[in-house]
């Protein structure tokens, strides 16, 4: 499932008043449409191209992130 019209413009605008009114945002939209976000159980399978910085569930990655 994705963000539609409207719930993709509600994010570009939080994003134009800080990451507080982003995170807002953000729980509301995780609320209308959990389904459109990544959970603890998705990440384990996906696979990103930089390794995750922080400690986040990954299936693999492609190459190593350069500190």
């Amino acid at each position: 499932m994705k963000l539609n019209p409207n719930q993709k413009s509600a994010l570009i605008q939080a994003s134009k008043l800080g990451i507080e009114c982003i995170d807002a945002t953000i729980l509301q939209l995780k609320a209308e449409c959990p389904d459109a976000f990544h959970s603890q159980r998705t990440l384990r399978k996906r696979q990103f191209h930089h390794r995750p910085a922080s400690d986040t569930p990954h299936f693999s990655f492609v190459v190593n992130r350069q500190s």
